[in-house]
């Protein structure tokens, strides 16, 4: 604790030491220098001095303060003489939980970062029921306050905090999700003789950490010396964590672009890409791709992206952006999104390392620009189900800093009914809000959860994905040998899938480490690491409780399901002998089983005759081991490839649509369900805390979806499918008709045949050996024409 550590704050190296901003090491003087002690002089100031923030931190009557800050609790009712307190102490609760250390995991046997590392003001925080106030009396004048809101403690990770913070004539919604994730908010305010209140307004409940005050005639002190480190801790980490990661190199931009004098004049350049292609803070514009014409083509009911870059040749003042109507598609059905950067580790838990990606996209909103750095901005068009084919016009407006840009947009409609494929199951993992529902202590919270899983299902089923994996829990047998499910949870899970057309079977996990604790007296361990030979009594009750979950399945009328005893067992013997173990016992009551490993791994082959569905991340065996092994022994083969998923990489867009679509087509594989819709250890905007990074979807702080780009091409690869299963079935349908109809029919076959022959066959789409981005809309291009051409020779249809 003693080192001294540098930490950029806006622009200046300030020394912080380890567990507080600015604090001095215990029982030593090293962190002590003079620019340390005027940081501390400021916060210990009394309150007259003009040049005083005032750091008020709140929590536990034991919980650690920030250096220089007042301690704050529950109990703490305005005085007078203290200048501070709350206007009622009733409904208030002090909580806290500091994260300092490495954790032990026991499961992985290892010790891992914490979710999140807490500096002593989000450590703890003080949690209200009810309207509240927080009074501070301040010298006269203007003054800006500025709030820390969140929590820490897990605790809370089922309550959904939604409340309104209002200073003064200023007021903002505050909605925070569970614990880890902080917010903060600056207003400004007049101060006179009164003490001014900083009211806690709750639709829910409210949570606060801190409040800081300060004269206005300050602020730039303040927020560079007191604000900005904070920030830097709150969102991204502490300072010594910090200094041990290192960004990697970004990709190579390209060569430098001459911007043209009339984008010297406006101060930008405006060019675009292919949808698939990343682009970086810094890749350059080439010739050919600036002051585009956006062109698309899409069927009726389908979505389709555009895109289109900004790179400011100098800082600008907020940019915005005008959308009309584009032919029969209305302006309220244009989403129009930003891609932002985020800092995103290069493989699943490695730490140390990191590098700027493009992930999620956010709503578009007014910002300012900065020199050099592009602004990708996202739009999707959801076409008509009712348009009529043909070719629309329309423009996108771009405003900055008195330039304006018009982008033109071409739209071609054509007149195609996509069809569904429905011996292909599109899924994914889930970890469903309906749990927190049930696990959440108020109706405001509950209410939250469940509007979390309508719009989730919504957004899957916008995206091609009809299937979701599910447990159902129970803890091991009484001594009776009776089970106690909770059915509640998954009959609501089940009312979902079924509202939102969800179909397939059910990948169904269940209490398995439970059961094994029960007989062995200890857990097994992740991916059966500790794994020993369980008694026989072991299995028999397994076999007991899925026959108890098939009977509950069969009364409900609930689709079939598919039983997941573990998750991805390692590759020892005792591992594979207990997986041969597990799933005897599931199928000794009538079911299925669905296992995730490889199948063409030998250590795995005992496990082959009790297996009916093997779930592998690549797309392994190959296609004709595939479809004869389905036809001898009706198994299914599964993948979940979460090469595409963000779990190690964020980036490989074009190997994600790839998979989704035309590789998907040449597997043989019958599902797609890859790990995870969404998945978060910390902050769910910090991808470098917690013992893995966060991938995949985002959610907005009301819980609406925010999609990341993987899981837009993730549904250009859908539409890649859709297109090849409509041109197959009318390929059918012609020659069953014969005539014309036969002969448009073989055109399309080869030109079908040539597109399945240009795909290079790859266990893993990725990066490398796959189309250039712009090719895959040339493919679909070819197949659409194909579906016109037999679609004239069929005639309409009666």
């Amino acid at each position: 604790m003693g080192e001294v550590k540098m930490m950029k704050a806006r622009g200046a190296e300030i020394p912080v030491c380890p567990r507080s901003l600015g604090a001095a090491a215990a029982g030593g003087n090293a962190c002590v220098t003079m620019r340390r002690l005027r940081i501390v002089a400021l916060l210990l100031a009394p309150c007259w001095v003009a040049a005083a923030p005032q750091v008020f931190d709140f929590g536990t009557d034991r919980s650690e303060v920030c250096e220089g800050g007042v301690r704050v609790t529950a109990a703490d009712a305005f005085d007078t003489a203290a200048g501070h307190g709350w206007r009622s102490t009733e409904g208030l609760r002090a909580v806290a939980k500091a994260y300092r250390e490495r954790v032990e995991n026991r499961s992985r046997g290892i010790a891992e970062p914490p979710p999140i590392w807490t500096h002593p003001i989000t450590e703890d925080a003080i949690v209200g029921d009810r309207a509240n106030a927080f009074r501070v009396r301040l010298g006269s004048g203007e003054h800006d306050v500025y709030c820390v809101l969140g929590t820490s403690d897990p605790a809370f990770r089922a309550q959904y905090f939604d409340f309104v913070v209002r200073v003064g004539g200023e007021e903002r919604r505050v909605q925070i999700e569970g614990c880890y994730p902080f917010r903060v908010e600056r207003f400004r305010a007049r101060v006179g003789a009164e003490p001014l209140s900083i009211e806690f307004d709750p639709r829910s409940k409210w949570v606060a950490s801190a409040v800081i005050a300060w004269p206005v005639a300050d602020a730039a002190t303040a927020l560079d010396k007191i604000v900005g480190p904070l920030e830097d801790w709150i969102f991204r980490m502490p300072p010594e964590e910090w200094a041990r990661w290192r960004e990697e190199p970004a990709p190579e931009p390209g060569p430098a672009h001459d911007a043209s004098g009339a984008d010297k004049q406006r101060g930008f350049t405006l060019f675009t890409r292919p949808c698939l292609e990343c682009i970086y803070p810094g890749t350059q514009p080439r010739p050919s791709e600036c002051d585009p014409t956006l062109r698309l083509f899409a069927a009726p009911g389908e979505y389709e992206p555009a895109n289109f870059i900004i790179r400011p040749l100098r800082d600008l003042p907020a940019a915005r952006i005008e959308v009309g109507p584009i032919g029969p598609v209305p302006a309220a059905s244009i989403d129009v999104r930003r891609v932002r950067y985020m800092r995103a580790r290069p493989n699943y838990t490695v730490s140390g390392r990191y590098r700027e990606v493009p992930d999620a996209l956010e709503r578009f909103e007014a910002l300012p620009l900065r020199a050099g750095r592009n602004e990708r901005v996202w739009f999707t068009l959801r076409i008509p189900e009712d348009a009529a084919p043909g070719l629309y016009r329309g423009e996108i407006v771009f405003r900055c800093g008195g330039a304006t840009a018009r982008v033109p947009v071409e739209l071609r409609v054509l007149p195609i009914r996509l069809r569904e494929d429905p011996s292909k199951i599109f899924g994914i993992y889930y970890r469903h809000p309906i749990d927190l529902a049930f696990e959440a202590k108020d109706d405001a919270s509950r209410a939250h959860f469940r509007k979390r899983a309508e719009m989730e299902h919504a957004d899957m089923v916008a995206h091609g994905t009809r299937n979701i994996v599910l447990s159902i829990y129970t803890p091991p047998a009484d001594a009776a040998g009776k089970f106690a499910f909770r059915w509640e949870p998954l009959a609501e899970k089940l009312d979902l899938w079924k509202k939102h057309g969800f179909a397939g079977p059910v990948v169904m996990g269940i209490n398995t480490d439970g059961v094994y604790e029960r007989h062995m007296k200890e857990r097994y361990g992740s991916h059966l690491r500790g794994v020993k030979a369980p008694p026989p009594a072991f299995s028999e009750e397994i076999t007991r409780m899925v026959r108890a979950i098939e009977a509950e399945r069969a009364a409900r009328g609930w689709p079939e399901f598919l039983y997941y005893p573990v998750d991805e067992p390692g590759h020892g013997t005792a591992e594979v002998e207990f997986m041969v173990t597990v799933l005897k016992a599931c199928r000794a009551a009538g079911v299925r089983t669905y296992a995730t490993a490889d199948p063409t791994a030998e250590v795995f082959g005992p496990m082959r005759p009790h297996v009916d569905v093997w779930c592998t991340q690549p797309f392994a065996p190959d296609r004709e081991t595939v479809l004869s092994d389905s036809r001898a022994r009706k198994v299914e083969y599964w993948c979940y490839p979460n090469h595409v998923n963000g779990e190690n990489d964020h980036t490989p867009v074009a190997g994600a649509r790839m998979t989704y679509g035309f590789g998907f087509w040449r597997s043989g594989f019958r599902a797609l369900i890859p790990w995870i819709y969404s998945a978060s250890t910390g902050d769910p905007f910090n991808y470098l805390d917690g013992y893995a990074q966060d991938f995949f979807n985002r959610s907005e702080p009301d819980g609406t979806p925010m999609p990341v780009v993987l899981w837009e091409a993730y549904r250009e690869g859908y539409d890649d499918f859709r297109y090849i299963h409509t041109l197959e079935q009318l390929i059918a349908e012609a020659k069953a008709r014969g005539g014309a109809a036969a002969g448009a029919a073989s055109g399309a076959e080869r030109e079908l045949r040539g597109v399945w022959d240009a795909i290079r066959v790859q266990e893993k789409y990725k990066h490398d050996g796959l189309w250039s981005p712009a090719e895959f809309d040339v493919y679909r291009w070819i197949i659409a024409r194909q579906i016109l051409a037999i679609q004239d020779a069929i005639g309409p249809s009666k």
